[in-house]
């Protein structure tokens, strides 16, 4: 049975969990090379993501929200910087880590870093690793990847990739779809969620479409250009009124930068309504 933490508390034990489990994954003291996590480290790091079950599901989200806010770049640079070769458990866990953060059309500190230079090498890298495999770790999977992979192939540039048609190369996305497939039609598909299994085919159902759909000749990306679009048009708070969702919004929030507010009336509203569980300082 779940249990719930009192609203007065949650900010600050947010802000714990994201420190400690910042801690426990190595974020504030990288691994030397070539030295993955010892069998103590990712125990420690699976009883802290374990402990998460025991919270509602719409307060869990609030911990990994406060980990996209302060932590969110040391999590990218880890990825970046751990060898799948020799740190095989250790890059695992911080993809998946990746993977537990809210989506970005609802948490606006990965949105930001999304976008970002920082974040380029990330498609390709993740795409690339979950094809040839993945140490997992509860309770990520799967499907919690393939959503992670759609996200990046939604929001990123795609002149990132090889053919400009998607933020991952155009080799990789073919064995990402071929790996989808087998996913589909191995026998564990079953033990799969139902959550992980629609993940999983909404990815295969996307790469189609990327290779496929013809795009004018100067805009190899247009159809995930076109999607990103459409996505940033549907978040409140981005270019209108969070909560009146007038165009004429010249506040915004000045801790997370991450809303707009056509008045203070409006900007009081959404503080007490919720804001103030979601809004963090950003490091970056």
């Amino acid at each position: 049975m779940s249990t719930a933490i009192p609203t007065s508390q949650l900010h600050e034990e947010t802000i714990r969990f994201a420190d400690l489990l910042a801690k426990n994954a190595r974020l504030d003291n990288c691994l030397p090379a070539d030295t993955d996590f010892t069998p103590e480290e990712m125990r420690r790091l699976q009883e802290q993501l374990n402990a998460l079950e025991a919270i509602p599901k719409d307060q869990q989200s609030l911990f990994f929200l406060a980990l996209s806010a302060k932590h969110l770049p040391a999590l990218v640079s880890a990825v970046r910087s751990t060898s799948r070769e020799t740190q095989n458990q250790a890059f695992s866990s911080y993809v998946q880590l990746l993977s537990l953060l809210p989506d970005p059309d609802k948490n606006p500190y990965f949105r930001k870093y999304i976008v970002s230079p920082e974040f380029a090498p990330l498609p390709t890298l993740v795409a690339s690793a979950f094809v040839e495999g993945i140490q997992w770790l509860r309770p990520s999977g799967p499907g919690y990847v393939c959503s992670l992979i759609m996200h990046m192939l939604q929001w990123c540039d795609t002149s990132i990739g090889d053919d400009k048609r998607a933020s991952i190369d155009k080799a990789v996305r073919l064995a990402l779809r071929e790996k989808c497939r087998e996913l589909m039609g191995s026998g564990g598909w079953g033990d799969l969620d139902r959550y992980q299994q629609v993940e999983i085919q909404r990815l295969e159902g996307m790469l189609g479409p990327v290779e496929h759909m013809p795009t004018p000749p100067d805009q190899p990306g247009y159809y995930l250009q076109s999607s990103k679009d459409y996505l940033e048009g549907k978040i409140p708070g981005l270019y209108e009124c969070n909560v009146c969702m007038d165009d004429d919004a010249p506040l915004q929030c000045s801790r997370c930068k991450s809303v707009k507010y056509c008045g203070k009336e409006c900007q009081n509203k959404d503080w007490k309504k919720g804001h103030k569980l979601r809004c963090y300082e950003m490091v970056f």
